[in-house]
């Protein structure tokens, strides 16, 4: 029985619109995972537990620019008018533009910041490459959701093609170098990733600026991100706030071993990040044609389908947590198979927050995720530090499977409420 629907799984995604979406994001995830893997290898435990520091401010800003921009897009922008298209994104476009100067600007000054304040971390010479990263990173990324947006997932594959198929090699060479350094990795990235925007950027539909319908287009995407903008900040805060409170009490190689052991269950992403490219969008244009019934049996059917898959996978990475550590980086980190073993636990319970979070977005009813990372954080404050001083990288762990469960818990309830009102099938159950 399980096989038999483990089989009609994989024969329905292929078939569905997710599958194109998929293809583009495991080359994005694979090669993001292999990247991850030399660097680990060439750098060693501190200098790589260095870049993974480095790279939460990239990630820090891209969720921001996932609540500012990318999430009101995904809502809004599959329901607009043939003939309203050129002024709504050419409004969008012209959101994002600010947003990654901004961040740019605010990851150079914030890096100066901190060396002053933390100056054991040692990012002195980071200001210049991890703010060039991060505005490139950010406009090759918004540039791929728009594709997905607009239902031209070919071309988000040939973006990001060029992005990562040059930016592995140029990274494999240079690792052979004797002085091989973080600050030489940010800049092949930032470079790699400007290079995927300026070929995709060619295929941007026909846009034009006015003043009137920028002006309304963040007004309305106002009313989506208000609550996702300080939920993006909670977010980060709620799961960073354990995993940088590991590098306090252990060093700088605590965040090392870290993000090598979630790069490899961090392949989930595949699907995980596939999905957010593709579900909220299809949630939201199935809302807008077939109604809210059609589009939350949608979301169900992703719920199950996917389900299946990610316990599958996750059972296979705990099951053998040693193997998977010395495939990937050698005898260096094989003892830290328990780390491994509990973010395959958390990789599980973090599936569940992106279908449910799309049926929020496809409403347009996104409070919940707000109030839902306002408990996450407050437990994050209170707990990380204890947690990661008494009970180690496993207490980093666990306290990040805790802020999961909080979020799901919130957020179902709040989503349940929301059907019974509006008299819908229940998507979980």
């Amino acid at each position: 029985m399980i096989k038999k629907m483990f089989q009609d799984s994989i024969f329905r995604l292929r078939q569905g619109r997710e599958f194109s979406a998929l293809i583009d994001q495991a080359l994005v995830s694979g090669s993001n995972f292999l990247t991850n893997v030399i660097l680990a290898r060439a750098l060693g435990v501190n200098e790589y537990g260095l870049f993974a520091v480095s790279w939460t401010c990239v990630l820090f800003a891209n969720s921001l620019q996932w609540a500012f921009v990318v999430t009101p897009m995904m809502s809004v922008g599959p329901k607009q008018e043939e003939g309203d298209r050129p002024a709504y994104f050419g409004a969008v476009l012209a959101q994002e533009a600010v947003f990654a100067v901004l961040s740019a600007l605010a990851v150079f000054c914030g890096v100066i910041l901190v060396n002053i304040y933390v100056p054991q971390w040692n990012l002195k010479n980071l200001s210049f490459p991890l703010a060039f990263a991060t505005l490139s990173y950010l406009v090759q990324d918004f540039l791929r959701r728009y594709f997905f947006c607009v239902r031209s997932s070919r071309r988000a594959l040939v973006c990001d093609a060029v992005s990562y198929f040059t930016q592995l090699p140029i990274i494999v060479g240079l690792t052979r170098l004797p002085h091989f350094t973080v600050s030489l990795a940010l800049w092949i990235i930032g470079i790699t990733s400007l290079a995927g925007f300026a070929v995709g950027f060619g295929w941007f539909e026909r846009f034009s600026l006015d003043l009137g319908t920028l002006k309304r287009t963040c007004v309305r995407h106002w009313k989506i991100s208000r609550w996702i903008v300080p939920s993006a900040f909670m977010q980060w805060s709620s799961g960073n706030l354990f995993t940088l409170a590991a590098p306090i009490y252990y060093g700088i190689a605590a965040a090392g071993i870290l993000r090598a052991s979630q790069n490899i269950v961090g392949m989930a992403h595949i699907w995980f990040l596939g999905l957010d490219n593709v579900v909220p969008a299809e949630a939201a244009r199935i809302m807008h044609v077939s109604g809210v019934e059609a589009s939350f049996a949608y979301i169900k059917r992703v719920l199950i389908r996917w389900g299946l898959i990610t316990a599958t996978f996750v059972l296979a990475i705990a099951a053998f947590p040693t193997f998977w550590l010395h495939l990937a980086y050698g005898e260096k980190y094989t003892s830290f198979g328990y780390v491994l073993q509990l973010y395959a636990a958390l990789y599980a319970v973090v599936f569940l927050a992106g279908p449910l979070r799309a049926a929020l977005q496809a409403l347009e009813y996104t409070a919940p995720i707000f109030w839902s990372y306002s408990a996450m954080t407050a437990f994050s404050i209170l707990a990380a530090g204890p947690f990661a001083k008494h009970l180690g990288l496993s207490g980093v762990i666990l306290g990040l499977i805790a802020t999961q469960v909080i979020f799901q818990s919130v957020v179902g309830i709040s989503l349940l409420i929301r059907q019974r009102k509006l008299r819908l099938p229940v998507i979980i159950g």
